[in-house]
């Protein structure tokens, strides 16, 4: 009988089942254990013929030069050129991401003051004029302070006056002093001139009364009047040492008077300073917009207590940018630094409306650089067309699309000025 192709299939399986080759016979103990060993040495061989091959294949495959393909592949780590061809005039150097940020942003706060807030008169995207009125805060504290100061002032002017008095006083006695002193200068000078004479008509009386020319009772008068000329003169010079010391007295008095007054006189300064002091802190009651702008936060409601000083407390109402000058941000990798400048026209398009083009001009690069994205900050500032309204559409950390161009920016007549 003709075996059909799966008996075939079956007897060739049982050909090659290792069973029936190596036997079953495992008295000997050597008659099947050779050829598992056999197999792993034909597969071991292998093996080593692929390792030979893999580590044989480099110097094979080397080129006619003697360099390995590796060597050739790999990355050169050779600088760059300096700068690329040169940008032709009106070309795009480098279109830039960024966000509107504003020129000037103010955030404003009390100052100097803190208390309760008791009115507020702004609100978010609210336009406000410098010296607006934007809120006030209790103010009895600063206002009585204020008071008291003022009340200084004019008890330290009342002191003034009265010191000013007593100078006057002071050289009013000092003349009168001085008008005694001369008094008794002339005394002495009398009395001098009247003992010089009566010394005289005693010293001839004297010799007259030797001589037997007068009489005894003659002679004493003569000696008496010379006497009453001594005392006369040691009085008037007592009373010339006394008014000079009174002229002393009284000029210390003066002296003193005048110091007094310009004590009085600081002491006005020195509570004019707490008295304008208190009205400013006073005033600061009052916040008044710093600038002219608009509102962009409001931080703080009637009610609140705010202190610029505490940690814990609000320090601020609010924040107030003049929207009519915006700036762009950049940032630009330090390797197309080299590319732009400041002076160069931009264009502009917020991602909000694309189709709105506007001017700029790339004003500043900043003097350093930002490690940590290995970027540089570039500054672009806008100017928006004259019909426009400030804030009307372009607001702060809104996305810009900013085109350098390799051109000098030249403003128009149509263009906001920046002044």
């Amino acid at each position: 009988m003709t075996p059909t192709v799966n008996g075939e299939l079956v007897n060739r399986v049982q050909q090659l089942r290792l069973d029936g080759q190596l036997g079953t016979d495992t008295g000997s103990g050597r008659g099947g254990s050779w050829v598992p060993w056999l197999l792993c040495g034909l597969l071991a061989l292998s093996w080593v013929g692929v390792g030979v091959r893999y580590y044989r294949q480099p110097s094979a495959a080397r080129t006619a030069d003697g360099v390995e393909p590796a060597a050739k592949a790999a990355p050169t780590t050779a600088a760059p050129a300096a700068s690329g061809p040169a940008a032709a005039p009106g070309e795009v150097l480098l279109p830039l991401k960024g966000n509107l940020i504003p020129y000037l942003q103010i955030a404003v706060s009390p100052r100097d003051v803190a208390g309760e807030i008791t009115s507020i008169t702004f609100w978010e995207g609210k336009r406000v004029k410098q010296g607006e009125t934007l809120a006030t805060l209790l103010n009895s504290q600063y206002a009585n302070r204020f008071k008291t100061d003022e009340a200084s002032v004019r008890s330290a002017e009342a002191q003034v006056s009265k010191a000013e008095a007593g100078e006057v006083a002071a050289a009013v006695r000092v003349a009168k002093a001085k008008s005694a002193l001369a008094a008794a200068e002339a005394r002495v000078t009398r009395a001098l001139a009247v003992q010089d004479r009566t010394t005289k008509d005693f010293e001839q009386a004297r010799q007259q009364r030797q001589a037997g020319g007068i009489s005894a009772q003659e002679y004493q008068k003569f000696d008496a009047d010379k006497l009453v000329a001594d005392a006369d003169t040691v009085a008037a010079r007592a009373d010339v040492e006394t008014a000079t010391r009174e002229v002393e007295a009284t000029e210390a008095e003066r002296t003193t008077s005048k110091a007094n007054t310009r004590a009085a006189k600081a002491e006005v300064s020195a509570a004019e300073s707490r008295r304008d002091e208190a009205k400013r802190l006073l005033d600061n009651c009052t916040i008044v917009a710093p600038i002219d702008g608009t509102v962009l936060t409001k931080k703080a409601d009637r009610g609140s207590l705010v202190s610029p000083a505490a940690f814990n407390v609000s320090a601020s109402l609010c924040e107030i940018a003049d929207l009519a000058k915006l700036e762009v941000e950049l940032d630009v990798p330090e390797r197309q630094i080299t590319r732009i400048r400041p002076g160069l026209e931009c264009q502009l398009m917020a991602d909000a409306d694309p189709a709105r083009v506007y001017r700029g001009v790339l004003h500043r690069v900043m003097p350093i650089a930002d490690d940590s994205k290995n970027v540089i900050k570039v500054r672009i500032r806008v100017f928006l067309p004259r019909d426009e309204e400030a804030g009307s559409f372009l607001k702060p950390r809104m996305s810009v699309t900013a085109m350098v161009i390799n051109r000098p920016f030249t403003p128009t007549p149509g263009d906001q000025t920046w002044e």
